[in-house]
């Protein structure tokens, strides 16, 4: 059993299949999965696997990923929509994570990511006084959970 890993209300973290540098993620206890900004969200169909094809920022270059699944969200106002979702790693508290992720236009919120309670549940206790208590510096000693749905 792995030792829990106390965040911060935010936090960085990395995407090292998505892009190189850091991105800030908020920590959110009422949000049930992960969703990272996307803009110019496409569908790609072709054989073997449906892709999906996005950009981190506007104007940005493309990233392109396998079509992992659909899913329903359901906002704060009670607004159902489907979201396309993707896997990745996320690397956090010296961590490696196996994730599903949820592309969604954020652009008007401050927080480009979101890790919702389905991640948080792997492992991590929260202190909401403190932020950014991890940095991005890769430890030698690094552990690979993987992902429970």
């Amino acid at each position: 059993m792995i030792k829990p890993a106390i965040v911060g209300w935010r936090e960085w973290i990395g995407l090292p299949e998505i892009q190189r540098k850091p991105i800030l993620a908020k920590i959110d206890t009422g949000a049930w999965s992960n969703t990272l900004h996307a803009a110019d969200i496409e569908i790609v169909e072709s054989n073997p696997e449906t892709r999906i094809r996005f950009r981190l920022e506007e104007d940005g270059r493309w990233t392109e990923r396998p079509l992992h699944r659909w899913r329903r969200i359901r906002d704060t106002s009670g607004q159902e929509t489907m979201r396309p979702v993707i896997r990745t790693t996320i690397e956090i508290a010296s961590r490696d994570f196996d994730v599903e992720v949820c592309l969604a236009d954020r652009s008007q919120l401050k927080h480009r990511m979101i890790l919702g309670r389905n991640f948080l549940r792997l492992g991590f206790i929260i202190n909401p006084s403190r932020q950014c208590i991890h940095t991005m510096v890769r430890s030698e000693d690094r552990a690979e959970i993987g992902y429970m749905d």
